[in-house]
């Protein structure tokens, strides 16, 4: 795995560690995997991510999905194709996972000539407070409406401390008359910021409220020239490049 791609694994350790232990739950951290279990039954944070095309921890590993299936936790499995070697083939089959998704790694190297946004719409602030985030949940929530994961990611919130997060995990929220519209996240790791969740209500879509919520989430970041890393759908990847990201590498998504 290159040095970019490794970039993207990094930053999201550093993501399922955050809103792991944001709910108390546990995580399990190895040279080869993370391991993330927050005790709800959420696949969206229940996660195992693959570090290496090396699995040593063969063990801990099936210990964890174990786990999950004896709760009845569904959950996911995240993984740069290029660690898809026949030892973690066998174990997906095994449990029979299949692919779900395919998510292309991202990164654009700094932030040295990013502007500043302007609206005069698009309210953006930073959640400070319970009001603020009881917005953000609500329009996280409102993606997976009518799916038995909107349930499960209210039962996550409900156990959320945002004070657990830490200062380097920046949570925003997009609001038009006081209205949450759009929810933006920032993660600082010591090697790359990390931009996810950026959702905007299906109702308001097409408006640009996303991309401005993006490019106010390039704007935050301190060190300018440190990169910033994402994962985008194929259909999404193109906006990014707009915004001078460029393809690194692919992940694979199994459920």
């Amino acid at each position: 795995m290159n040095t970019n791609q490794q970039l993207v694994i990094s930053n999201f350790e550093e993501k399922l560690k955050a809103y792991t232990y944001a709910v108390s739950g546990e995580l399990t951290s190895e040279v080869d995997f993370v391991l993330a279990n927050t005790e709800i039954p959420t696949d969206t944070f229940n996660v195992l991510l693959a570090k290496s095309s090396t699995l040593q921890g063969t063990f801990k590993v099936r210990q964890g999905l174990d786990y999950f299936y004896k709760k009845e936790y569904p959950f996911s499995v995240w993984m740069d194709v290029e660690h898809m070697n026949d030892d973690w083939k066998s174990l997906m089959q095994e449990y029979d996972l299949k692919e779900a998704e395919r998510n292309v790694m991202m990164k654009r190297n700094n932030t040295l000539d990013v502007n500043q946004r302007s609206s005069k719409q698009l309210k953006i602030t930073q959640v400070k407070n319970n009001e603020d985030l009881l917005r953000y949940v609500e329009v996280f929530i409102s993606l997976f409406e009518g799916t038995p994961e909107q349930d499960a990611l209210k039962s996550y919130f409900i156990k959320f401390s945002q004070v657990k997060l830490g200062p380097d995990v920046q949570m925003f929220i997009g609001c038009i008359d006081e209205i949450a519209v759009t929810t933006g996240l920032l993660i600082k790791s010591k090697d790359s910021y990390g931009i996810y969740d950026v959702m905007t209500k299906e109702t308001v879509r097409g408006r640009g409220y996303g991309s401005e919520m993006f490019q106010f989430l390039l704007s935050q970041t301190k060190d300018k020239q440190k990169p910033v890393i994402l994962q985008a759908s194929d259909d999404g990847k193109n906006i990014y490049k707009r915004f001078g990201f460029i393809d690194v590498g692919e992940i694979v998504v199994l459920e």
